[in-house]
């Protein structure tokens, strides 16, 4: 063994790695969450990929002969979901990422690399990070004085200057700690240096591999020191002086101390641990604190101070060792040695637990032994051609892929698709119009076809359908038991903890063969509220399925009802966030027209044939490209631009709407403007942005339309003129135009 790591200590290529893993353990071991690059994650994901590989390099096989090649995969694949929630700037995904990198073990994988590579690596990462200590710079203290001196540079002086004449105001403080909580996230650390009877004084500090570093204040030479007086402080004797605590802070609330720019919430603050001790003091007694040693791999003389931060970081994201420390846990094992010696089967544990506590662990143990449901249609995705998700690319690549993935050839405008796919982001209720053969149902099955994580479930509509029963099934009291259509079995899949990184796409097919506003206005109506339930049965049958499943005379049939009830049809049922509603219409005699209540909900795309001289045109702007685009609806739900860069977009479909203003329901209400708000935000740029403004007036405004010509006669000239500057929107309104009585969209 010891004859590998001088051969690998030797090996330029792997020594090449470790930057990025350095740079990586820093990201896990610390509170920040932007300290991370993307190029550290891709060279990582690289380092793994090379490693696991059928046909490895002699000295990647040799390093990775002791490492689990399926949870080295594993980690690459959560890298990979790291690299694009950073590229994003989403908070909350990265937290979520890292926490998830954390407990998989990607501390422990960075450990035996670094492990093998303490001396060179080490000298050539310090050489390479002061040669371009922008990029990559492993002091936290450094990253404060760049953030200084080129981030906030301009703030930083305009508050010395003001400072020094005397005008420091609060209006100039908040935006400082505006910035600098970006920069902390939101979490100060403090080091309390001073705690008497009259108030608490701080330092704020920056964690490091080894210790702290205290910060000095922004603009002065003093020390910046941050103090609360004790009297209104309700925790005083939980904090003590050398104690580090996490706190949130806001700006100065005092003119005597502005220049102090931060007031911190002492009663909020949470005492980090600096010990190894103090960290498992909280969780477990004594006798487990050995065993946490080996479970982490924390050696005796690592530094105390950041062991027990990392401690409490994965005892805090981990679930498996929550359980394993809780205080349940706790007391069972005060039981074990009665129970050992009584020889009793472990189950009897449940005896120490709450009467209510123990009826759910039966229930939660009958549900597993009666997991057996039937699982619906799901795609076998192994052995397609991975397409790397790129958000500029996005569109353009489904177009190539609708032709290419499916034996009819697909073919549709890349605004068609734009707003299809834009629509679907917004969670507007998608209705797609156009005659036989033009492909509605297609573009939403070709869709799932395109794209990793996506189901697609078709629910043919029928004539019959007068209300939601017909839609979502019923509940029969007898059996006790919720009779689910094909629709309502769809959403409860979806709900599914295990679903939830899938998109669903649930579409009605022809749509509008019954009155949508008859059998769809629960649905429409849910999708106003701010958490969107609908309401399946009465509340008391829940409690007697609770009861079914733990009644051992009850029939398997009672208790599979009872099952189905608990888990996928409780009595108020929550819409899933991962669901997208689409419908497709006919517009003939055989069908109902669409009220101005759907019509409002909706964003509508109507979809003609094309002519052979258009689709030769497409076709020859396609690549080649076959698979499944990688991508999750967390990935495809994040918006690219802020609502306020769509303002002056907004305002021009507002100048449009306006004209309409004086006619009944044919301007746009304030849901209207929320759903163009959300549209307009998913474009990839100022280009597309201005050209997203044509579709919107075309599936927003157009659709709302049914006016007499001759009450529309004296605005007809102004809208003509206007609508010059959106060529789509402006031929559909002449097609519009020309009629002898009603103007309407259809």
């Amino acid at each position: 063994m010891v004859e590998t790591i001088v051969h690998l200590n030797d090996d330029e290529e792997l020594l090449s790695y470790f930057g990025s893993f350095k740079g990586i353990q820093d990201f896990l071991l610390n509170e920040e969450i932007y300290n991370v690059k993307v190029d550290a994650i891709e060279k990582l994901i690289s380092f793994i990929k090379e490693g696991t590989k059928k046909r490895r390099k002699q000295n990647f096989k040799a390093y990775f002969s002791a490492i689990d090649i399926n949870e080295a995969k594993g980690l690459a694949s959560i890298l990979e979901e790291l690299k694009a929630a950073v590229e994003s700037e989403q908070i909350e995904p990265i937290k979520k990422v890292k926490d998830g990198l954390i407990s998989q073990g990607m501390l422990v994988f960075n450990k035996k690399y670094l492990d093998i590579f303490p001396e060179k690596s080490s000298d050539n990462y310090i050489e390479v990070t002061q040669k371009n200590s922008e990029i990559e710079d492993p002091n936290n203290l450094d990253k404060y004085f760049y953030w200084l001196n080129y981030d906030v540079n301009d703030l930083r002086n305009e508050l010395l200057e003001a400072y020094q004449n005397k005008s420091l105001n609060s209006k100039l403080v908040r935006k400082f700690v505006g910035e600098f909580k970006k920069f902390l996230n939101g979490r100060l650390l403090l080091k309390v240096i001073s705690l008497d009877a009259r108030q608490i004084v701080g330092v704020p500090i920056l964690l490091k591999m080894s210790g702290y570093d205290i910060l000095p204040h922004p603009f002065l030479d003093n020390e910046w020191e941050l103090s609360r007086p004790v009297e209104t402080l309700s925790n005083q004797n939980r904090i003590n002086v050398g104690d580090i605590v996490a706190a949130n802070f806001t700006a100065s609330r005092n003119e005597h101390f502005i220049s102090s720019l931060l007031f911190v919430d002492f009663d909020g603050a949470e005492v980090i641990p600096q010990t190894l001790q103090q960290a498992l003091s909280e969780y477990v007694d004594s006798d487990y604190i050995e065993e946490a040693y080996k479970v982490f791999e924390i050696k005796n003389n690592e530094d105390e101070e950041i062991k027990s931060f990392l401690l409490k970081k994965l005892l805090q994201t981990s679930e498996n060792v929550r359980n394993l420390l809780s205080d349940d846990l706790k007391k069972l094992n005060e039981k074990r040695n009665d129970i050992a010696k009584a020889g009793e089967d472990i189950s009897k544990e449940e005896i120490n637990l709450e009467q209510n506590r123990k009826i759910w662990h039966k229930i939660l143990k009958r549900i597993d032994e009666l997991i057996e449901l039937e699982e619906g249609y799901q795609l076998d995705e192994d052995g397609y051609e991975k397409v790397e998700y790129q958000p500029e690319q996005f569109i353009f690549n489904l177009q190539s892929l609708f032709y290419h993935n499916d034996e009819q050839h697909l073919i549709y405008k890349t605004g068609i698709i734009k707003s299809f796919v834009y629509a679907l982001q917004s969670n507007i209720l998608t209705l797609i119009a156009g005659p036989s053969g033009t492909g509605k149902s297609s573009i939403v099955q070709a869709f799932g076809r395109a794209v990793k994580n996506v189901e697609v479930r078709m629910i043919p509509v029928q004539s019959s359908w007068t209300d939601a029963q017909d839609l979502l099934g019923y509940f029969h009291p007898t059996d006790k038991a919720f009779v689910p259509t094909p629709f309502m079995e769809a959403m409860a899949e979806a709900a599914l903890e295990k679903n939830k990184s899938k998109l669903f796409l649930i579409c009605l097919d022809e749509m509008n063969l019954a009155h949508i506003e008859y059998y769809f206005s629960e649905i429409l109506s849910a999708r106003e509220e701010k958490t969107p339930t609908i309401r399946l049965y009465p509340k008391r049958y829940l409690e007697i399925a609770k009861h079914t499943l733990i009644n051992e005379n009850a029939s398997i049939e009672q208790q599979k009802n009872a099952e189905e009830l608990i888990k996928l049809y409780p009595p108020i049922f929550k819409i899933p966030d991962n669901v997208r509603f689409i419908g497709t219409l006919n517009m003939d005699h055989t069908v109902k027209p669409i009220s101005p209540k759907v019509i409002d909900r909706s964003f509508i795309i109507e979809i003609d044939h094309l002519k052979s001289q258009e689709k030769e045109e497409i076709k020859s702007n396609l690549q080649f490209i076959d698979g499944k685009i990688e991508m999750d609806y967390e990935t495809f739900k994040l918006p690219i631009l802020d609502e306020i860069k769509v303002n002056d977009a907004v305002e021009k479909i507002q100048e449009v709407s306006l004209l309409f203003d004086e006619y009944p329901n044919a301007s746009l209400n304030s849901r209207g403007y929320k759903h163009i708000r959300q549209f307009l935000t998913f474009a990839k740029n100022e280009q597309e942005k201005n050209e997203l403004i044509d579709y919107i007036i075309l599936g927003k405004i157009l659709p709302r339309i049914e006016i007499k010509k001759t009450e529309l006669d004296k605005i007809t000239d102004n809208l003509i003129q206007i609508f010059t500057s959106y060529s789509l929107a402006h031929e559909k309104l002449k097609d519009m135009l020309n009629t002898k009585h009603i103007v309407k969209f259809w």
